[in-house]
């Protein structure tokens, strides 16, 4: 499991990190990441924009981790079924979701994840300040965002709570001055997952070492004394009205899966698919779109897809990251 953080000289001030959302399908490599879409939405500036990606392809054995799980899937996506509803669409639709949580079942996988994210992290810090310093700016005006999808938005959200609780990293808000310029989550299942790994808490290995669960949800912070800095002022989260991985079905909000942070701002937008009718053509739309691979290309039957959110949320991310 050997990880090499990427280092880039910054051709700006400005930094953006994407997180891929379900391990091998970044095999890929950069075709995995909604890269031209950002570009297209940053606008004249994007080349003035570092733009790191982080995937999962340092674990070789993805897939045959899942293949070891099995039984722990099967009673993951069980509950996710009893959640989402009693009709046979239910079952199409848990295990669309199932996919996309069961590494939650594996502490070696989530924790190495999480490691390799702090070490892209601390690298980004130093590639910022190495550029500042090489302009003779100051590296407290440089700016760096995330933009997560999917499981990756699990990934960042634990990860951003152990930089912000753990010395060792150098990456707290208050201590360390590492304040995010903004946080992007698209499809965030941290809600979904700590439904259901709290349902299946016996067989969660290290499950005190999940945030989402371990802890109340909030937005990442470091305490000190009565005053907590958060690692944002900007903490976005995304997602569609079909979207089940994002807590909605069929434009109808599943509270128990919906992630809803105070001090987020919340932004659902409206996907109106001419495929999609009914609670069995979404379980459809989700069966064709697994069947595809998970990619970062557009579907027409994928309100889940990385690529339609970042396509539709441009003129915010634009606003936001440039400002």
């Amino acid at each position: 499991m050997n990880f090499r953080p990427t280092s880039i000289s910054w051709p700006g001030s400005r930094a953006v990190l994407l997180v891929h959302g379900i391990g091998r399908a970044s095999a890929a490599g950069d075709a995995a990441f909604p890269l031209a879409s950002l570009k297209t939405a940053l606008g004249a500036d994007a080349e003035d924009v570092a733009v790191y990606t982080f995937n999962y392809d340092f674990i070789n054995d993805w897939l045959v981790r899942k293949t070891g799980l099995a039984d722990g899937i099967r009673r993951l996506k069980d509950v996710l079924r009893m959640k989402m509803g009693d009709d046979e669409a239910a079952g199409t639709i848990a295990d669309y979701a199932g996919d996309v949580l069961w590494p939650v079942l594996s502490a070696d996988l989530r924790l190495a994840v999480r490691d390799a994210f702090i070490a892209q992290l601390i690298q980004i810090h130093l590639d910022c300040g190495v550029s500042a310093l090489d302009r003779g700016d100051d590296p407290l005006d440089y700016q760096i965002s995330i933009v997560a999808h999917s499981l990756g938005c699990f990934h960042t959200y634990e990860t951003l709570w152990a930089t912000a609780l753990e010395p060792t990293h150098r990456l707290r808000p208050a201590s360390n001055l590492f304040r995010l310029q903004s946080v992007w989550l698209m499809a965030s299942p941290v809600q979904l997952i700590r439904s259901v790994a709290s349902d299946i808490r016996a067989i969660v290995p290290d499950i005190d070492t999940l945030s989402c669960v371990a802890r109340p949800l909030g937005i990442p912070y470091e305490a000190i004394g009565t005053r907590k800095t958060m690692c944002t002022d900007r903490f976005i989260a995304v997602t569609g009205s079909q979207d089940p991985v994002g807590g909605h079905i069929l434009g109808q909000k599943q509270e128990w899966a919906f992630m809803n942070l105070g001090g987020q701002q919340t932004v659902i937008e409206p996907q109106h698919l001419t495929n999609v009718t009914d609670r069995a053509s979404l379980a459809k739309a989700l069966q064709l779109a697994a069947a595809g691979g998970g990619t970062a290309g557009v579907s027409v039957v994928d309100p889940h897809s990385w690529t339609r959110y970042i396509d539709s949320q441009a003129d915010r991310l634009r606003s936001v990251i440039l400002t």
